[in-house]
């Protein structure tokens, strides 16, 4: 089935912000003390709490129907087990193979102390994982797990379950004193309010869409909406923390826009730009890519001995980290990801059947509405 490309495009504009936000980095890192890129760019951290939205958007709409059906649990936690796995476990022996022959080249944030085994497994620890980008997928699994327990209740009673859900984060927050790292940690974490406003979005619009008419209002005014609300959020450094205040101000903004894309979607038969898409179909490897590929030009661009005071080098090696990561990006995706992808759908459907089509990771489905 089509997938909603409207979303598509938001993953590869969040993932752009994500590598935005570490090549400043990078260019604070090997650059001599020059800065060429804006502190702005800081906002581009938030791409992640745009794929947590993203996710429970996609999570309701992939199940839409399959509540309490024989064999639905397994599917759906096959298919998201194997859509982070394999890929990761890529980046993860190559990350392993680095740290065991280089050990100082990876994670100095945290003393180049990692656990292994927690890593390969994307167990919550104290340490963060080996590919350090690969917290935010601890996150994911857990709300794949938690949501797989919704699932064996009746659909109806979803919406009443995601606000207990957000209760109780919110409640644990505000009356509990801070977690320690490990499962508690993960369980408690804000984050997860920003997967069940995604989740609260398809519900929204699957339950209740806005008339035709009115889809292009909501679009423009939701972006007429986000860039003074993302400049008060990074004036005020909401973007920094990793408490309620960020999640519930970013799970909101982003809610209405991923809302608002995907509603006008629906009724619209324009395609969006094949770059844009592309660039959000392959934002997975591009994620979890990143960090190797701007270290390796940060490297080389240190040891090219840039002049001191200057910032052309810095002119000519930013453009070059973005062209490198999207180009080694792209090129893993086509041989690691597409094929492990591939091989999941195969032993998916030999194993669990093919499952009747009531919406999906793709196009929308509205009661009385053919879907576009």
């Amino acid at each position: 089935m089509k997938k909603f490309e409207s979303l598509q495009a938001l993953r590869g504009i969040a993932v752009l912000g994500v590598v935005a936000f570490h090549a400043m980095t990078i260019e604070q890192k090997y650059s001599g003390g020059d800065q060429l890129l804006p502190g702005l760019l800081q906002l581009g951290q938030s791409g992640v709490d745009l794929f947590f939205v993203i996710s429970g958007f996609v999570m309701v709409t992939v199940t839409r129907g399959r509540f309490g059906g024989r064999g639905e649990t397994g599917r759906f936690l096959w298919s998201r087990f194997s859509r982070i796995y394999p890929t990761y476990w890529f980046y993860y022996a190559l990350t392993a193979t680095v740290f065991l022959v280089r050990p100082g080249w990876v994670n100095a944030a945290q003393g180049h102390q990692v656990d292994l085994f927690a890593s390969f497994l994307l167990l919550p620890g104290v340490h963060l994982p080996l590919v350090m980008v690969a917290w935010s997928l601890i996150h994911e699994l857990w709300f794949y797990l938690a949501f797989a327990v919704l699932l064996q209740f009746r659909e109806r009673l979803l919406p009443l379950m995601l606000l207990l859900w957000a209760a109780a984060v919110i409640a644990a927050n505000t009356l509990l004193p801070p977690a320690t790292p490990g499962p508690a940690y993960i369980i408690r974490h804000p984050f997860t309010l920003e997967f069940i406003a995604g989740a609260g979005a398809a519900l929204l619009l699957y339950r209740q869409p806005p008339p035709s008419r009115d889809r292009r209002t909501v679009l423009l005014t939701a972006l007429a909406v986000l860039p003074p609300a993302l400049a008060l959020v990074h004036h005020f450094n909401i973007v920094d923390t990793m408490g309620l205040l960020r999640a519930a101000t970013l799970g909101t903004l982003y809610a209405l826009l991923v809302y608002a894309a995907a509603s006008l979607e629906s009724s619209a038969n324009r395609p969006l730009p094949a770059a844009v898409v592309g660039l959000g179909n392959m934002s997975y490897t591009l994620y979890l890519s990143h960090i190797l590929v701007l270290s390796a030009v940060g490297r080389l661009w240190r040891g090219a001995a840039p002049a001191a005071g200057s910032l052309v080098d810095n002119a000519v090696v930013l453009p070059a980290m973005f062209v490198a990561v999207i180009c080694c990006g792209w090129l893993a995706y086509r041989l690691v990801e597409q094929p492990a992808l591939a091989l999941s759908h195969r032993l998916r459907h030999r194993w669990f059947g093919r499952p009747v089509a009531t919406g999906g990771d793709g196009a929308p489905h509205f009661e009385n509405q053919q879907a576009s």
